[in-house]
């Protein structure tokens, strides 16, 4: 039976007052794209699920990406082809099937600057990708000639001398999440967000572990009994793994961090993404329609994950990679935010480089019943999911019945709920200060429906304020927040 995908104060109640006293298949730690798509998946195989993070729903790694679907083209330099065919794939399956309401066709350029020696070597690299992709969403690549190549791109620094156009994916991350998450709701996930781990119970006569789990929003704990743990919770997963195994036992996780910065979108001329090699590792240039996304870093991050931050040293090498490729550099004062996130990946004998490590996946037990994922990308979260309620299955000893997500369209309610709380409610079509493009209603609906709760959920990860207007002033999150209370508390 199809439930609702609503996901407010309401249903994050009931998904706690629900499992209490109960015992359930799969307890989901983490509701990232791959926590919230692996309690799709269970659900969507008939077990009962309650998915939980001490955070946002998508508010770690997952909602401080390169905003890109794709499938890895500078994998290919690594030998990962079965990587990249599988990112490739689940490219195609979210443009076309799963959510073309949240991910589209980006084109980029690939500069080039030896007419013979690049358009060779790069232009195999992108036969190849057109091969692995056999793609009927995204044209194949082709080549561009200065001229036309200046045409796209004014900005390009005078050196190039053509460039090679292919395409990949753009997508909101943090919204593409939420959809995750709505959509396991709406096959019967039990999904509460700020809800964190707290300590182990131990397994009891009747074979369920239980856990104690705490409101971060109210302080009370619950406890949970479930059958199944699945710890997908990225670069915190040593210390949520030390839950069950002691401090001293912990799963490992190398933590890369990514950098991104934003311009407005008259710091650059410029008509598509760019793509451009780095030493670390490759330079995203990609743009919407109020501003420019640059990035990425790829350099191991040593501190504890909730400290992660965007350093001089990160804005300097992103600026001077774009300073290489462009006609006049950006100054630094230009750049209107910087937002730092962590791959969670898993360790190998490389060591060093992040950049080199492994995109592939690793699930590892970590007590009786217990698993943990680390590693993968965004682009393959389903694939990660369907691996991971697998190897649960398998450990639970229960009948393997196939994955099914392939054919789940996620949610795209998005705009209809917005247009009936105006309909309900005139005043909540009114523009929130200092932030025209974005409406009252806006805030009301991700908090009633989108699980939204702090002010932090609206502004970073709904809004998404700081990458779509060039200053987030006080008066705008006074005025955001104000909404927000009215919405949860008053209405």
């Amino acid at each position: 039976m199809m439930m609702t995908s609503a996901l407010g104060p309401a249903s994050r109640a009931a998904a706690l007052s629900r499992v209490d006293g109960r015992i359930i298949d799969l307890l989901v730690v983490g509701a990232g794209a791959t926590g919230s798509g692996t309690a799709l998946d269970a659900a969507a195989r008939g077990l009962e699920v309650l998915v939980i993070d001490k955070g946002d729903l998508a508010g770690g790694t997952s909602s401080r990406s390169s905003q890109l679907v794709h499938g890895g083209l500078r994998y290919l330099q690594h030998g990962d082809i079965g990587l990249v065919r599988e990112s490739l794939r689940e490219r195609e399956l979210l443009l076309t099937r799963l959510a073309p309401h949240l991910v589209r066709p980006l084109p980029f350029l690939l500069p080039l600057r030896r007419p013979v020696i690049d358009r060779a070597y790069l232009g195999a690299g992108l036969t190849l990708y057109d091969v692995l992709a056999r793609s009927q969403a995204l044209p194949r690549h082709r080549y561009l000639g200065r001229r036309s190549a200046l045409a796209r791109f004014p900005d390009l620094t005078p050196s190039v001398v053509g460039a090679l156009e292919f395409y990949d994916a753009k997508m909101d991350d943090a919204r593409l999440g939420v959809a995750i998450a709505r959509t396991a709701a709406q096959h019967g996930a039990h999904v509460a967000p700020h809800v964190a781990l707290v300590r182990d119970l131990g397994v009891g006569m009747d074979g369920a572990r239980r856990v104690v789990v705490r409101d971060e929003l109210s302080g009370e704990e619950h406890t949970v009994a479930t059958r199944s743990i699945a710890l997908c919770t990225g670069v915190w997963t040593p210390q949520a793994a030390a839950v069950f195994t002691g401090a001293d036992e912990q799963v490992d996780v190398v933590q890369s961090k990514g950098v991104h910065l934003r311009l407005p979108r008259s710091a650059i001329d410029g008509h598509t993404a760019l793509i451009v090699p780095t030493e670390r590792s490759v330079l995203f240039v990609i743009p919407e329609r109020d501003h420019w996304l640059i990035g990425t870093t790829d350099t191991e991050w040593l501190e504890p994950p909730d400290e992660v931050r965007p350093e001089e040293d990160d804005v300097d090498f992103l600026l001077g990679e774009l300073a290489g490729i462009l006609a006049r550099p950006v100054a630094r004062e230009e750049v209107t935010w910087t937002y730092a996130g962590l791959r969670p990946l898993a360790p190998s004998s490389v060591e060093g480089d992040t950049a080199k490590l492994t995109r592939e996946h690793r699930i590892v037990r970590v007590a009786p019943g217990v698993l943990s994922i680390v590693g993968g990308k965004w682009t393959t979260y389903r694939v990660m999911a369907s691996d991971l309620v697998d190897e649960l299955l398998r450990e639970g000893g229960h009948a393997l019945t196939p994955c099914g997500t392939a054919h789940l369209p996620l949610v795209a309610t998005h705009d209809e709920e917005v247009a009936a709380l105006i309909a309900e409610d005139p005043g909540l079509g009114e523009p929130l200060v200092g932030a025209p493009s974005f409406r009252r209603a806006d805030v009301v609906q991700a908090c009633l429906h989108e699980g939204a709760a702090t002010l932090d959920d609206v502004v970073l990860r709904r809004l998404r304020l700081p990458l779509h207007i060039d200053v987030v002033t006080d008066d705008t999150l006074a005025d955001v927040d104000a909404v927000r209370s009215w919405a949860l508390v008053d209405r």
